[in-house]
């Protein structure tokens, strides 16, 4: 069951990560002016007709580098490809620039495609007619794509900030004088207009709410106080699952003897051992499942959690806890010009192994004894090393529900009311001494309350 466990919280992780995770390698300050320029340059164009001329030229230009392998004409040909969907864009042929975009989001040019594209499909959302809510989903989706970009040229040393980016102002569609910065934070600009899109979802609101009930303790203190609030809420709501798994956790535990016996029993039978197991767990009324259910039904919390940390992220940018200098940036320090996990991170790593002992069952074998006591240290430090991408309000949320698990864990583990609850360890049926029938003396009271019965019933 505990490797079950450790397989949900594995299958979560890729969707906790994908999009805080980080994007590709940003373009250097040469690269980014040497575009800023070409850009600058089909802006100055005149009517549609010197747009679509300049159309012709840049096809003529990528039609012998296409499908070049070599990495110098490869990286020209995405620059062309970038350059084709910014002329469709201006003479109004948006889906034709966005076919072309799309081919651009994977190489260095994927921060300047991305926000082309959010733009180009916000202008269209906007228009009478259009598929308001398709164009708003794909305008998020690449907005999202954007905030989560966070590698540098040197990852090292510029973990912590986003990187800059072309964009356009104004967006798309007006006829004022068009600007282009080069310096502009991705990150946070990409964030700013994500909140826009977030405030009706009901978990921001709902973060909003423990805001601003916590604004007692101060305008930054108020964020670390709704999130402790949350978990808390999200802890008494999951209370009765967790007790009903702690109870079934106990239960397996109390039965680890008999299933050594077992297993010794019939030793090397592996298909006897297993139907000998679940006849013990039958007898004892036991699921070996039970204990898996609970947690299935609590990870939609957590996924829940997650989204609303994810829409909420720019209202943390700039809160300030203890070391950290934002909740809405990873958990990592700088340590020798490398990137390493930050204390909180450790914490929530040293919580869960002493969670895992704290749930460890007596191995049958020492064969499995090693492998738990391998997968008590690996476990935890898989996990710090999977989140350290992950903001740091997500990991002070989890390190609290941890917290906050593992003691309600080691209460109900060690509580009496749980081991009456177990009940003692039951005997499999085929180890039970079989009946040799009622004793003499018990036959001989029956048969004389039969006899009494009788003259009662005579008398009547």
């Amino acid at each position: 069951m505990r490797l079950v466990r450790i397989a949900l919280l594995l299958l979560l992780l890729p969707l906790l990560a994908g999009c805080f995770g980080a994007g590709g390698v940003p373009l250097s300050d040469a690269s980014r002016e040497s575009l800023a320029q070409a850009l600058e340059e089909i802006d100055r164009l005149h009517g549609e007709a010197e747009i679509r001329a300049r159309i012709g030229s840049l096809e003529q230009e990528l039609a012998p580098i296409a499908d070049s392998k070599d990495a110098k004409f490869h990286d020209k040909a995405v620059r062309l490809r970038l350059l084709m969907g910014y002329c469709w864009e201006s003479v109004g042929k948006y889906e034709e620039a966005l076919s072309w975009y799309k081919q651009v989001t994977r190489s260095q040019y994927d921060s300047v495609a991305y926000l082309r594209i959010a733009d180009v499909s916000e202008y269209l959302a906007k228009q009478p007619g259009a598929d308001k809510a398709g164009w708003t989903k794909e305008a998020q989706g690449a907005l999202e794509r954007a905030a989560g970009f966070r590698v540098q040229a040197d990852p090292a040393t510029q973990r912590l900030r986003g990187p800059y980016a072309l964009m356009r102002v104004p967006p798309v569609g007006q006829a004022t004088t068009v600007i282009w910065e080069r310096n502009r934070d991705l990150v946070r600009d990409a964030r700013e207009r994500l909140d826009g899109h977030y405030r009706e979802r009901l978990i921001y609101r709902i973060f909003e709410f423990l805001v601003r009930i916590s604004w007692w303790a101060g305008k930054e203190s108020a964020y670390v106080v709704a999130i402790v609030l949350l978990a808390v809420l999200a802890k008494v709501i999951t209370t009765p699952l967790s007790a009903s798994q702690f109870r079934s956790m106990k239960a397996m535990q109390q039965l680890q003897p008999e299933i050594k016996k077992l297993q010794e029993k019939h030793k090397g039978d592996k298909q006897q051992i297993a139907k000998a197991q679940m006849e013990l767990f039958k007898e004892a009324k036991i699921s070996p499942f039970s204990s898996c259910l609970p947690m299935l039904i609590q990870m939609p919390i957590l996924i829940w959690v997650y989204y609303g940390i994810r829409y909420f992220i720019y209202r943390f940018e700039g809160v300030h806890f203890l070391y950290l200098h934002s909740l809405a940036d990873p958990d990592v320090l700088l340590v020798m010009g490398r990137s390493l996990p930050g204390p909180l991170l450790l914490l929530y790593g040293v919580s869960m192994f002493f969670s895992q002992k704290l749930i460890a069952t007596p191995a049958a074998t020492p064969e499995q004894q090693q492998q738990q006591k391998m997968m008590a240290y690996m476990m935890p430090v898989m996990f710090v090393l999977l989140l350290n991408s992950l903001p740091a309000a997500f990991i002070l949320y989890w390190f609290l529900q941890n917290i906050l698990m593992t003691g309600h864990q080691y209460l109900m583990m060690r509580s009496p009311l749980v081991k009456a609850a177990v009940g003692t360890t039951p005997v499999p049926r085929a180890e039970r001494p079989k009946p040799s029938g009622p004793p003499p003396e018990a036959i001989e009271k029956l048969s004389q309350g039969t006899r009494r019965s009788r003259r009662k019933r005579k008398r009547k």
